[in-house]
């Protein structure tokens, strides 16, 4: 079976579905989908793609704008902690 008669049955079935509760689980599921993790940060929080655009957009302006700091100035403010 290909590709197209696959989504036909599915949307078939799906047209045809009348049991809330699945219909909830499916949406749940296309959320998943729809919201599929990409990146996690260093901490471990998971990124999804959106945000994680977002957040290479917000970097980019920064750098940009001329803010962050250059890892020599880092490698200083380390020396005193």
């Amino acid at each position: 079976m290909d590709i197209g008669a696959k989504k036909i049955e599915l949307l078939d079935w799906l047209l045809h579905l009348t049991d809330e509760r699945k219909i909830k689980k499916l949406a749940a599921f296309k959320n998943i989908i729809d919201n599929e993790v990409v990146a996690h940060t260093v901490s471990g929080y998971p990124i999804d793609k959106q945000e994680y655009i977002h957040l290479v957009k917000e970097a980019d302006e920064r750098i940009n704008s001329g803010t962050f700091i250059t890892i020599e100035d880092l490698e200083k403010e380390i020396d005193n902690w």
